[in-house]
């Protein structure tokens, strides 16, 4: 195999894996790493051991450049943030409804509307069907889930 056919083989394998970068699936990386491998092997056996030295320095110094810039493309492309910084959970917000009292606004037959503290919330009775306008107490509240009962009087 000439030298220019070995290079070209190698140029072939980095351009596949960097192709692997925008279009996931690992078949084209496979390719250009078996490719890239050839090519050292290939230079190495049937052109000259400074070839082969110079491929393979390629080679390593392209692995952390790959990986950086996969990092950095994933990072963007798929929202992966390392802080939650400015994040704000609703279990947060509705477990401050535990206890309170508010209005039925649609028959809850077991879930419906209410109006508690002032925000129309979606809410599940504790099994019985309640009727609209009935005053309610807040029992449970499970991630989303906010279980009441009606307030006897």
């Amino acid at each position: 195999m000439s030298t220019s056919g070995i290079i070209i083989l190698f140029i072939i394998g980095l351009t596949a894996i960097t192709i692997e970068l925008f279009m996931p699936g690992a078949i084209v990386g496979i390719c250009g790493a078996g490719c890239v491998i050839a090519s050292i092997i290939f230079a190495y056996l049937y052109v000259s051991n400074l070839l082969g030295h110079i491929l393979l320095g390629i080679g390593i110094c392209f692995i952390p450049v790959f990986f950086i810039t996969w990092y950095k493309l994933l990072t963007k492309t798929f929202a992966v943030n390392a802080s939650e910084e400015g994040f704000s959970s609703a279990r947060k917000k509705l477990n401050g409804l535990l206890s309170a009292e508010g209005v039925a606004i649609t028959t809850l037959r077991p879930s419906g509307t209410a109006n508690i503290k002032g925000n129309k919330v979606d809410v599940i009775s504790e099994g019985e069907m309640i009727l609209k306008n009935t005053k309610i107490r807040v029992t449970d509240v499970k991630g989303n889930r906010i279980v009441v009962k009606p307030i006897k009087t």
